[in-house]
């Protein structure tokens, strides 16, 4: 029988598959509501004839690394390009994890820090948030520090509650912990205070970005990891060496040249992230959390009725099967049309 060469530690796997459902309004992603206009696009084009498609991209996507070291002002020595921050973060685990290691991580927090580690074959510490989704720090480096992980990684706004840990925090948890500190920075333009500065600092820190989020680039897959050379040189002895195709990265390039079009989308997102905010904190019976990212979560007891009526309607949002999150529903900000309606369909229920 085949299965036989299958691996016993993933045997209890599920594949990971997006929703396939035809939704008439996608608002489970945090995918950004506000595609590239004509002009953008119409220089995308003229960048794209010119690409050789004979040829294999480069494999540092050197020129994309350069523009983005621009964007978020440090120098392209420090910056190493990914097939999005999925392939950032299995590239981690894969250079520093052997089998039995430890990657400590929040609860709740980003899916797939929990499943690239346990594909490595390491173990999860998984530190909960408390029942506001909050974290007290001197925990926080008591419970790292007692564990011994190789890693800690977590988002910062966090994926999916949209909490932050302050900057000061995280650099004490940086010099305190004996550990690779990873912060996954994807949702960081709604925030604003990155720790992307503190690179050349520590030799123990890892910044991740993405284009996924506030570029509205989600579909080219691009991700980066912001570190010192020590650990890039580490990261790059597990890398594919053509792992960025050519069209993301020229399509990326053009993107990082818009500065303006990047800050327009960033302001237009918040607005409606604080609008969809404000006005269901105004429906009773649903408890709303201030976010620092580009979606909104809420907890109420209808939470089951609401997801069902809105996907009847064809609108998709996040539940959760988390246990801490199954009373819980997150809404990415859409425009004010899908919002509106998506207010309309809630508010109608209570």
């Amino acid at each position: 029988m085949i299965e036989k060469f299958f691996r016993e530690d993933i045997k209890d796997f599920e594949p990971y598959e997006a929703e396939k459902e035809d939704f008439r309004i996608r608002l489970d992603a945090n995918e950004s509501f506000i595609g590239l206009g004509k002009n953008l696009k119409d220089k995308i084009l003229d960048a794209v004839i010119n690409v050789e498609f004979n040829r294999y991209p480069d494999p540092q996507s050197s020129r994309l690394c350069s523009l983005y070291g621009k964007y978020c002002n440090i120098n392209e020595k420090y910056i190493m390009a990914g097939n999005g921050s999925d392939e950032i973060i299995q590239i981690i685990t894969n250079a520093f994890l052997d089998k039995g290691d430890k990657l400590a991580i929040l609860d709740p927090d980003f899916s797939m820090y929990k499943a690239y580690t346990r594909v490595r074959g390491g173990k999860i510490i998984s530190i909960s948030l408390d029942k506001d989704f909050k974290i007290d720090v001197d925990f926080l480096i008591e419970r790292i520090n007692c564990e011994n992980p190789k890693i800690f990684m977590f988002s910062n706004p966090n994926n999916p509650t949209g909490g932050i840990i302050p900057k000061e925090d995280i650099i004490r948890i940086v010099e305190k912990c004996n550990c690779i500190v990873v912060v996954d920075e994807a949702y960081v333009e709604f925030y604003g205070d990155s720790v992307i500065d503190q690179i050349k600092n520590y030799t123990n820190l890892i910044v991740l970005r993405t284009c996924s989020k506030a570029l509205g680039s989600a579909i080219l897959r691009l991700g980066f990891a912001i570190t010192n050379q020590l650990i890039l040189k580490e990261l790059k002895k597990v890398k594919p060496p053509f792992n960025v195709n050519g069209i993301s990265q020229v399509v990326g390039e053009v993107i990082l040249k818009d500065i303006g079009y990047i800050n327009g989308a960033v302001k237009e997102i918040v607005k409606q992230r604080d609008y969809l905010y404000e006005e269901l904190s105004k429906i009773n019976k649903i408890e709303v959390y201030k976010t620092n990212a580009n979606f909104v979560l809420f907890k109420s007891i209808n939470s089951k009725k609401i997801n069902q009526r809105l996907e009847h309607n064809g609108i998709k949002v996040r539940s959760f099967k988390n246990e801490v999150l199954q009373d819980y529903l997150r809404i990415t900000a859409g425009n004010e049309i899908e919002n509106e309606e998506v207010l309309k369909i809630i508010k109608e229920i209570f």
